[in-house]
């Protein structure tokens, strides 16, 4: 079987939608992808993605063979469904973020939503998403297919060292609280700093360690000036993008995980960091209490508080800890990718 993989910019970093597709597919072992990509231009934050918008769609007519499934990898791809009459349509669509949580108003989000309208099947993470989809898509439920993302364990597994933090100038006597992911308003993360500088109060010897690029315009320059204003400049740490051996390790290093995010369509890093034997902290909003289950401590992501005292309470109680420790790795092993690579065959058989 062949593919119309019609999957947007040619890139080598990994991150949570390309982790996705990636993961499923080197599992597909009969089926052919006929990738269809556009080369990245530039690092010029928005070029690539004016080339999205003006090129891709003529790539993509080009590219296509008319009797192959064609799989759009991801919802801000949607457009293209819009733009070009293509048959037997599958796309992947991770959250409506734009449409459900900023009530955006772009008129690219207005066609990515006619677009998915279009999609024969679509393909979401979790019933969060699947809910999301049918009430602002308006979309019939019947033809979403959740296939949740998965932890590679033969990568994220208990391998406990703090030799990955030596990088970072952390001396081994401290206490490190992690964070992985993007910097955008939704993620919460000047929340997570102003709980951090209170934790502080109460265990002087602790860093915040912050792993992933900003993807946001302007928000780094303002956790910048937050953390001046708390005078926790050699406190807070930014790593930048690591590549995922690095991330494991850095899992493996840290004794807290905390992911506050306002608003997520499945969220993996709480996962990865269960797996690694890492005890995890999260929001109790939208997808996350259904991928953590009873593993995570989950919160009120506006109370600042509440997080305090459940970071506190985990760094310094070690029998709840190792509680945690426990849930956490059983319950990341409930999510598998050769499932979800089986699913994802399925959808393609039946269309």
């Amino acid at each position: 079987m062949e593919i119309d993989y019609i999957n947007g910019l040619r890139s080598n970093e990994i991150f949570a939608m390309s982790k996705y597709q990636s993961e499923i597919h080197s599992r597909l072992d009969n089926i052919i992808l006929n990738r269809i990509e556009y080369p990245d231009i530039s690092r010029v934050i928005g070029i690539n993605k004016i080339v999205e918008y003006l090129g891709y769609p003529f790539i993509v007519k080009k590219k296509v063979i008319e009797d192959n499934i064609k799989h759009v990898t991801r919802q801000d791809l949607a457009f293209l469904l819009e733009l070009i009459d293509l048959k037997k349509t599958i796309v992947t669509c991770h959250d409506i973020i734009p449409i459900a949580y900023y009530n955006t108003r772009n008129p690219i989000w207005k066609l990515n939503a006619k677009g998915l309208r279009k999609a024969e099947k679509i393909i979401t993470v979790s019933e969060f998403s699947k809910k999301d989809i049918s009430k602002y898509i308006k979309y019939p439920e019947e033809q979403i297919e959740i296939i949740p993302p998965a932890v590679d364990h033969n990568l994220y597994y208990p391998n406990r060292s703090k030799a990955a933090l030596k990088k970072y100038r952390i001396k081994e006597t401290e206490k490190v609280v992690l964070y992985v992911g993007a910097e955008e308003p939704r993620k919460n993360v000047q929340l997570l700093i102003n709980s951090f500088s209170k934790l502080k109060n109460r265990i002087p010897e602790v860093k915040l360690l912050k792993v992933g690029m900003p993807n946001y315009i302007g928000v780094r320059e303002k956790l910048l000036k937050q953390i001046e204003s708390l005078n926790l400049q050699k406190d807070v740490i930014f790593t930048g993008y690591v590549s995922e051996s690095e991330l494991a390790e850095i899992y493996n290093a840290v004794d807290l995980f905390v992911f506050p995010s306002l608003y997520e369509g499945f969220g993996m890093p709480p996962l990865e960091a269960m797996a690694c034997g890492t005890p995890v902290i999260t929001s109790n909003t939208s997808s996350l209490p259904e991928v953590v289950g009873d593993a995570a401590i989950v919160v009120n992501p506006h109370v600042a508080d509440k997080l305090v005292e459940e970071m506190y309470q985990l760094l310094t109680d070690d029998g709840l800890k190792k509680e945690m420790i426990r849930k956490g790795l059983k319950r990341s092993k409930m999510f598998n990718w050769d499932e979800s690579a089986r699913k994802t065959l399925r959808v393609y058989k039946e269309l």
